[in-house]
């Protein structure tokens, strides 16, 4: 019995000291971060490869569908590299490396200030084959997985950046200079 309540007290010790913050607790408290994350609406080109990352950021930033007043936007800036990692006896390409680079900007929707900005790069790699079907497939494949990646750093960004300036807003609740950037009551 000792045992347990020490395990109890050491592992609440060290969840609560450690800066641990649940995010997707209180979804249905509108200053909570789920309900933060949900009310950011996403821009971006109109091709396959930013829908699919649209997608994907959606469902990173909001995996509970929960329904909220759109309070930003984020613009997306998708940019794409493909290039060989060796080339064969004959010259041509053995394995092709794609570079997905994407820009980001998450402004207030009211006011459009920008609240946080950054850039993430990933990359995969994939084989040549003679087929140019199998290629094409291939490319596209890893593109498609590295959305996925593209996503979750953006929101791991995004939630770094909404917390600091919620702390921000919260430090400065008596300072008439200080614009928050963040809507919360």
């Amino acid at each position: 019995m000792p045992k347990n309540s020490l395990k109890i007290f050491l592992l609440s010790f060290l969840l609560f000291s450690c800066g641990f913050q649940v995010i997707y607790k209180d979804q249905y408290i509108e200053n909570s971060m789920a309900n933060q994350l949900a009310s950011i609406v996403i821009r971006g080109e109109r091709n396959q490869l930013a829908q699919t990352l649209k997608n994907n950021l959606s469902d990173t930033l909001n995996p509970d569908y929960i329904k909220t007043d759109i309070k930003y936007f984020l613009e997306l800036d998708i940019s794409t590299s493909v290039g060989p990692t060796f080339t064969n006896v004959s010259g041509g390409s053995g394995r092709n490396k794609v570079v997905l680079t994407v820009k980001y900007i998450l402004k207030n929707l009211k006011t459009s200030q920008q609240i946080s900005e950054g850039s993430t790069e990933v990359f995969d790699s994939y084989d040549v084959s003679s087929n140019r079907f199998a290629t094409y497939t291939a490319d596209e494949f890893v593109k498609e997985n590295l959305t996925k990646i593209v996503a979750q750093n953006i929101r791991n960004s995004i939630v770094n950046d909404l917390v600091e300036e919620i702390k921000d807003c919260k430090k400065n609740t008596g300072n008439k200079q200080y614009k928050c950037l963040v809507e919360i009551e």
